[in-house]
């Protein structure tokens, strides 16, 4: 296994080691991580009285060239009680805890952290949302795990395919690149359900980028990145077990097996899910929700020695769903069903060197990746066939210019798809080759007396040759300045591409009878995105206290228009002739009022425009103008209960107009949908050796009672179950078993 693991390294550094490490006597190593051994991503870390630091990366890991005598290392994360550590030299291997801090001489320092915060260190603005904030829902997949997050919003597209789609600044998530572990995934044909293909408790954390953030993953994510951290197997418990039923007809299990070994260790997660809901609660003779079965296996491979750190991983994914019209009419025979399969292999590793050619700060890393996706669809009488094959290959090298206060990144990459689609009897199969290159400087200025980089500016450029659109020009600016420790600023601008999949990432709109008509010259998307932020960590009687300030402004210069009002026999793609613009406000306030009790407000505003065909500008549908958010989590003492709670408040949205529409069909349709909330709450007990969690989600019972248009008539051009802007179920109940405990 060990040779078969070594020729895959060979084979990612292009076939030989062109570096060598230097010798691991010059390093100092390690990881941060809090109590519950969840890893701090982002967290500080450097020798006292020096210039000489870092930051932990994606797997809380820090490298360090080592002293000649003791000295103290200094590690701060947002939320945490800063801590000093006195380090050996002979003491090259650490793991520091916050929150109860031990490095091999069990120094400890108490400390208090939210479930998500946002670090003051990044000079992008990341909001971290770690297990312990993923634990206070049951976040059975990565599109469930956003409930108690005011960054991200919810939307449900479609009454009959179910699918949730989240929103980033205002805008559809098709706008904010999804990365995992960094290593962008899941695109073109695998969209509509890129989130549901991941489980909750494969996650390790997800940061959300806003805005304009590194180019260092590709001229994607116009608002923004959203990168989801998997658990390790060298850091995941040996066995582990969740169970989780819900009264809406749904069973999930998912079983982790990890082998650590003293460099290489394997991790196997399994996951299987099975919905069988029957209801109607509207009584429209269509069911709520799909019927759903899932099988996924993902296989992990890590491999860290003093001189290289390397993974390798295999998913497999089968899932198939169906739902729609559950009797004939009278006088029918013909059911107005939806049906949908995805079949999906991925492959993909990683290889880090350090240390090149003698210098501690000279590293290079690589990413390889391929995978094949099918997706098979039928909505009533539209049918959709794809097949994607994607490469993706990525090196990235980065070293200093004279001190380590200037760091620089140079990374090229190639990405390769080929997508055979047919909508119908349309052939709409393509294929795009994408190589490409960028360049990343970072400026640090020390601070001695903050013992910290008051000021970081990243100045970022890209270019990518499309072999189907072009080349693609991408620059990015981010900054931030320190006011103190636990106060500062950061502004961020730049400019983002995206090839379009306009009916995968469009599929739920199949769900009628209606034509897709394309204009001509249909091309890239591009967009500029500007933002500010400001971040403070405080104390209000001696408790912790956070407060965090987003603005945020997109503007497109070029745009696919999705007009679903102009005709309503149709849906119309064309090109932006106009302005098309969003703006997003949000405010974030955490409150730690005593101990064991965390509150969390958050207020969000978003105005988002677009130039419509008849050169009319009105706000784009279903998207929320105001929302707000409430949580309060307590602990008990002694940890044996945790009751967590969340309030949702969702402002009106604009709904398509309907006016072309007989009014028999839309009078239960209004042009402004209300202001709802939405309840949803946990309880977890905590045994020795296991957890269980029982929770409930809408408990208030709200939801959108007339969600299809012409029901009665599913053949009919008016027949439609796109305009959802709530909920389809009312209160759902769910249990839930997990073993091991977590730890106290």
């Amino acid at each position: 296994m060990k040779k078969i693991f070594a020729l895959f390294a060979w084979l990612l550094l292009g076939g030989s080691l062109w570096a060598q490490s230097t010798p691991d006597s010059t390093f100092v190593q390690g990881v941060v991580a809090n109590e519950k051994e969840e890893v701090l991503i982002g967290a500080s870390v450097y020798w006292k009285d020096t210039r000489i630091g870092t930051v932990s990366d994606a797997d809380g890991r820090f490298r360090l060239p080592g002293r000649d005598k003791a000295a103290l290392l200094v590690v701060q994360y947002v939320g945490y009680t800063p801590i000093e550590v006195e380090v050996l030299p002979e003491e090259k291997k650490l793991w520091i805890e916050l929150s109860g801090a031990a490095v091999l001489k069990e120094a400890v320092v108490s400390g208090h952290g939210f479930g998500n915060a946002v670090s003051t260190l990044t000079p992008h603005n990341i909001e971290s949302i770690n297990s312990k904030e993923l634990r206070k829902a049951p976040c059975c997949n990565l599109s469930e795990s956003f409930t108690t997050n005011g960054a991200i919003d919810v939307a449900y597209p479609n009454a009959l395919t179910g699918v949730r789609e989240i929103q980033m600044l205002g805008l559809r998530g098709i706008y904010s690149q999804f990365t995992l572990e960094s290593r962008p995934t899941m695109s073109g044909i695998a969209t509509p359900l890129a989130f549901e293909f991941y489980p909750g408790t494969w996650l390790e954390g997800i940061q959300l980028a806003k805005g304009a953030s590194s180019v260092r993953n590709g001229f994607n994510g116009m608002t923004g990145q959203i990168n989801a951290e998997l658990v390790k197997p060298h850091r995941d418990k040996p066995f582990f077990l969740n169970l989780f039923t819900s009264s809406e007809g749904r069973g999930e299990m998912n079983l982790h097996f990890n082998k650590k070994g003293e460099k290489l260790s394997h991790g196997l997660l399994l996951h299987g899910n099975l919905t069988e809901n029957r209801w109607d609660m509207n009584s429209d003779n269509f069911y709520d929700g799909q019927q759903k079965r899932q099988a996924n296996a993902l296989y992990r491979m890590f491999y860290e020695s003093e001189k290289m750190c390397a993974q390798f991983n295999l998913q497999a994914i089968s899932d198939f769903r169906q739902g729609g019209q559950i009797a004939a009419l009278p006088g029918s025979s013909e059911l107005f069903r939806t049906e949908q399969r995805n079949e999906r292999i991925e492959a993909w590793g990683k290889l880090g060197i350090e240390g090149i050619k003698g210098k501690p700060y000279n590293q290079m890393g690589n990413i390889l990746s391929a995978s094949w996706h099918r997706s098979n669809a039928q909505f009533g009488r539209n049918t959709y066939a794809a097949t994607q094959t994607s490469l993706y290959w990525q090196t990235l090298l980065q070293s200093i210019i004279g001190t380590t206060d200037h760091q620089v990144v140079l990374a090229p990459s190639i990405q390769y798809d080929d997508i055979q689609e047919q909508v119908n009897e349309s052939d709409l199969s393509r294929r795009e080759f994408v190589p490409g290159t960028m360049l990343e400087y970072t400026y640090s200025r020390p601070n001695l007396r903050m013992e910290m980089p008051d000021l970081v500016l990243v100045l970022g450029a890209r270019a990518d040759w499309n072999s189907r659109l072009g080349w693609f020009l991408t620059p990015r600016m981010s900054a931030k300045y320190n006011f103190s420790k636990s106060a500062l600023v950061r502004v961020s601008a730049g400019r983002g591409y995206r090839s379009p999949n306009l009916v995968a990432e469009n599929l739920s709109l199949l769900a009628s009878n209606r034509n897709l008509s394309f204009a001509q010259d249909l091309g890239a998307e591009e967009a500029w995105n500007y933002g500010v932020n400001y971040t403070h960590n405080f104390k209000v009687f001696k408790r912790n206290a956070s407060i965090s300030m987003d603005a945020y402004r997109t503007d497109f210069v070029r745009q696919i228009i999705v007009d679903v009002e102009e005709d309503y026999s149709q849906v119309l793609f064309y090109n932006l002739n106009g302005k098309s613009y969003s703006n997003s406000l949000l405010l974030m306030l955490q409150y730690n009022l005593f101990k064991g009790l965390d509150l969390k407000v958050a207020y969000k505003r978003n105005e988002v425009r677009s130039t419509y065909i008849d050169g009319e500008q009105r706000l784009v549908p279903l998207v929320a103008a105001h929302r707000g958010l409430f949580t309060a989590d307590y602990i008990f003492p002694g940890k044996k209960w945790e009751i967590n709670s969340s309030v949702q408040v969702v402002g009106p949205q604009r709904l398509p107009d309907n006016s072309q529409l007989p009014h028999e069909y839309t009078h239960d349709f209004p042009a402004k949908s209300p202001t709802y909330p939405l309840w949803n709450a946990q309880v977890t007990r905590n045994f020795k050796k296991f957890e269980l969690y029982l929770g409930g989600e809408n408990i208030n019972g709200f939801n959108q009672h007339h969600a299809i248009i012409a029901a009665n008539e599913p053949w009919s051009p008016y027949f439609n179950g796109s305009q959802i802007w709530a909920p389809m179920m009312r209160q759902v109940v769910y249990l839930g078993f997990r073993y091991p405990a977590a730890a106290k």
